[in-house]
């Protein structure tokens, strides 16, 4: 009778050398086909078994592998990946029109006729492009015939006609705007002096005034209450002339929204608040402003 072994017995390696010995050819194939190729433990070289069974011809030689696959490259053929040019013959599918079906009189009865129909039959080609520019359809329009509908100018006669090509337009001249002759001076004398018919201050385009002479006319505004507008775009106004400080505190901060949520004319403000409760009131204000 036979008699196994428990598992906290000791195993030897003669016990595991007479088990193989025992076993078949067979069976040493089924216990190969068990052995994980990945393990770590064999050698690579046989962590894959062979997969032929021819015998072999002699021992491997790199060299003549090499000169054999060169030259049987070099006997097969290639194959053949084009064809001769034929005349008149078509290659690969031929391109038929789909067919257009004929609308029927019963097919007629399911179109709803609306007040539209007899609108668009009846207008002419510039109202339509008209139309068309309204309702956005730029891809089928131009730019001047786009922008000529939207201002109610009237088509100009050379736009071109419905779905008319973009073309370069010839540059308009505009004569030069007149020099601003503003006389700075007059205007600080006034300023300084709140003269209640001077309300507005436009320096715009005088380029060669001084820094000084700039600062000098906000100055003078510090206790004018008759001014209402102050223009001074293209003076070379700088930095160190506007400048004011980066970080203003919350007091000054609330001082500023609160002289603006009493100024009704104010409609832009490029100032930055740091604190939310001005910064709400200021903006809320100015789309009051917006909206009057």
């Amino acid at each position: 009778m036979a008699t196994t072994k428990s598992p906290n017995e000791d195993f030897s390696m003669d016990d595991f050398d007479a088990l193989l010995a025992a076993l078949s050819p067979e069976d040493l194939e089924k216990v190969n086909d068990l052995i994980d190729p990945e393990n770590s433990f064999l050698p690579a070289s046989d962590r894959c078994k062979p997969q032929t069974t021819k015998t072999a011809t002699g021992p491997y030689d790199r060299s003549k592998l090499l000169e054999f696959l060169t030259e049987q490259g070099k006997n097969e053929k290639d194959w053949d990946h084009y064809q001769s040019y034929t005349p008149g013959e078509k290659k690969g599918k031929v391109w038929q029109a789909p067919s257009v079906t004929k609308s029927t009189q019963e097919d007629d009865e399911f179109i709803v006729s609306t007040e539209w129909d007899d609108v668009l039959a009846n207008a002419s080609e510039s109202e339509i492009v008209e139309l068309a520019a309204i309702l956005g359809f730029t891809g089928l329009i131009n730019q001047v015939q786009y922008h000529a509908a939207l201002t109610d100018k009237g088509l100009p006669s050379n736009t071109g006609g419905w779905n008319a090509a973009a073309r370069g337009e010839p540059l308009k001249i505009l004569p030069p705007e007149p020099d601003n002759t503003t006389d700075i001076e007059d205007c600080i004398k006034k300023a300084k002096a709140n003269t209640p018919e001077f309300t507005r201050i436009n320096i715009n385009n005088i380029k060669e005034v001084s820094a000084d002479i700039l600062k000098e006319l906000i100055n003078s505004l510090k206790e004018n209450t008759h001014v209402k507008t102050l223009e001074m775009a293209n003076v070379g106004l700088t930095d160190s002339i506007g400048r004011r400080s980066q970080i203003l505190g919350n007091r000054v901060e609330m001082e500023i929204a609160d002289a603006i949520s009493q100024n009704d004319t104010l409609l832009r403000l490029n100032l930055q608040f740091d604190t939310l409760g001005p910064r709400v009131r200021v903006t809320e204000k100015l789309k009051q402003n917006l909206d009057v």
